[in-house]
């Protein structure tokens, strides 16, 4: 690869969740995140902290979840039980726990279907 390469040609901005339901994906992301809705109007939210990329950004779009999510956000937790019961309180229903050398995860679903994964290295 050239130098050219190396640079790239920008950085990330946000990811984008394609949701439903924005005011209920809003609320479930940011306290699971715990950050801030800092910008929202009729078909976006963007979450986060002031100045600090990326974002999350919840784009309300009309037709639902189907299928299995192409990407995903997987999100490193301390203690993953813990985490699990905090997102089920939020609105997160559990698809499967996984156990894989010196890592388990759980993948999760949003309140609109979207999946993530709770991860915790051993």
């Amino acid at each position: 690869m050239t130098a050219a390469h190396n640079r790239g040609i920008g950085t990330i901005y946000a990811t984008v969740i394609d949701v439903n339901d924005l005011e209920t994906s809003g609320a479930f992301w940011s306290q699971l995140l715990g950050v801030d809705v800092l910008y929202q109007n009729d078909n976006y939210f963007r979450l986060g902290r002031q100045g600090e990329l990326p974002y999350l950004l919840l784009q309300r779009v009309p037709d639902p979840q189907q299928g299995k999510n192409r990407v995903h956000l997987d999100l490193e937790v301390p203690d993953l039980q813990a985490a699990v019961n905090r997102a089920q309180e939020l609105g997160a229903h559990q698809l499967q726990a996984v156990s894989e050398d010196s890592v388990e995860w759980v993948v999760m679903t949003d309140p609109d279907g979207n999946e993530f994964c709770l991860v915790k290295h051993r």
